[in-house]
């Protein structure tokens, strides 16, 4: 039976080939709701390597979607100190990493905030007054927080973090 170790390093190399495949689908032609189901699925991942990382049960890691939002702020400040990433674009970057984790966290179809967010990228939805909503047709606030300078920061620091729980090459 593989431990909380080998996990780690399995949802780590997962979130690799997602986040490799969110960034290069980012300056293509692919849908902004399939990039954002790359992100959460990768931002995911990394938080759960994380917690395995740190000796989590991995069964307890595997039934839930609802690790991102508090796991990737501590990831990605844990991350900023590591590379001495320091000073006001470090706390901007920081801070705007606590609101994109929600936002992220948000974008599963299972996290619905009580039923007051029930967009996701991944399936249909029908809001309060019985109106069908495609992923397809949505703007979701992630790619709006994505473009802000400490959006790009934060997207580094994403994957510097996964890339630090990737065995040696």
């Amino acid at each position: 039976m593989a431990g909380p170790a080998e996990w780690s390093v399995g949802y780590a190399r997962q979130a690799n080939a997602d986040f490799e495949l969110f960034q290069a689908l980012q300056a293509g032609a692919a849908e902004q709701c399939h990039r954002m189901q790359l992100l959460q699925m990768a931002c995911e991942k990394l938080a759960k390597a994380h917690l395995c990382g740190a000796g989590a049960d991995p069964a307890g890691v595997q039934t839930s979607h609802a690790f991102v939002a508090k796991t990737l702020p501590v990831i990605l400040k844990q991350t900023a100190i590591t590379f001495n990433f320091t000073g006001p674009p470090a706390a901007e970057a920081i801070k705007l990493a606590g609101r994109l984790a929600r936002e992220i966290e948000l974008l599963t179809p299972g996290v619905d905030a009580n039923g007051k967010r029930p967009d996701n990228c991944e399936y249909p939805w029908e809001d309060d007054a019985g109106v069908l909503h495609s992923p397809l047709d949505w703007a979701f606030s992630p790619s709006d927080l994505l473009t802000a300078r400490a959006g790009r920061t934060v997207l580094k620091l994403i994957q510097e973090a996964i890339k630090r729980l990737l065995p040696p090459t």
